[in-house]
């Protein structure tokens, strides 16, 4: 549990994971990152965050390409261990 070694805020909330518009979300195929968060979410409880930095051409498509990826995984039980569905910001 190093990864929370950093983390002093007892108001620790969200972990948010950025992504850029060139980002393929094959990663959200790889099962190692579910059992990194399901471990890391037993450590410290957490909101799960994407946030989306793309340019404004881009933004519509890049957002609706991670949220299907995201209801795919979804749908296959690998995020059942959130409180909450992850949130996707776009910046």
């Amino acid at each position: 549990m190093g990864v929370f070694s950093t983390i002093t805020s007892p108001v620790f909330s969200e972990l948010v994971i950025v992504l850029t518009e060139r980002c393929s979300f094959h990663f959200l195929r790889d099962p190692s990152l579910f059992e990194t968060l399901r471990m890391m979410n037993e450590a410290l409880p957490f909101k799960l965050v994407f946030s989306l930095k793309t340019s404004e051409a881009s933004r519509g498509k890049v957002r609706r390409e991670l949220v299907e990826a995201l209801e795919s995984v979804t749908v296959n039980g690998f995020l059942d261990f959130l409180e909450s569905s992850p949130t996707v910001r776009c910046e």
